[in-house]
C-alpha cells in the first residue's frame, strides 16, 4: 500500500513539475521571446522612427512638386528658370557678382568623414 501511494506522489511531482516547466517556459517567451514583450518595445520604437521619417519626405516631396510647378510650361516662372540653369551649369554674366554661402549640414553627415 506504500509502494502505491509512493507512486501517486512521484507522478504528481512529475506532473507539477512538467506544468511548472512549462509555465517558467512560456512565461519566458512573453518577455524574451521573438514575439515578446521586449520586442514589441523595440518594433514600437522603430515604427515612430519610421513615421518621422515618412513625415520629413513628405515635406520634402511637396516642397519638389511645389518647386517643379513653378517650372511647367503653363505655368513658368522665368526668374526661377534662369536661376536654375545658371546653378546647374555654374555659368553668369561677366557683369555679374556672385555671393558664395555655405550649405546648411545635411541630417546623418559627419562632416568629419
Amino acid at each position: 500500500m506504500a509502494e502505491r501511494f509512493a507512486r501517486v506522489r512521484y507522478r504528481t511531482i512529475i506532473v507539477l513539475l512538467t506544468c511548472a516547466l512549462g509555465l517558467l517556459y512560456v512565461g519566458y517567451q512573453s518577455v524574451q521571446g521573438e514575439r515578446g514583450l521586449l520586442r514589441w518595445v523595440e518594433r514600437s520604437a522603430e515604427v515612430e522612427k519610421t513615421r518621422a521619417e515618412v513625415a520629413a519626405l513628405a515635406d520634402e516631396r511637396e516642397k519638389l512638386e511645389r518647386r517643379v510647378s513653378q517650372l511647367r510650361t503653363d505655368n513658368l516662372d522665368l526668374d526661377l528658370l534662369d536661376q536654375e540653369a545658371r546653378r546647374m551649369l555654374n555659368l553668369g554674366h561677366p557683369d555679374e557678382e556672385v555671393l558664395f554661402h555655405d550649405r546648411p549640414a545635411q541630417p546623418g553627415s559627419d562632416g568629419g568623414e
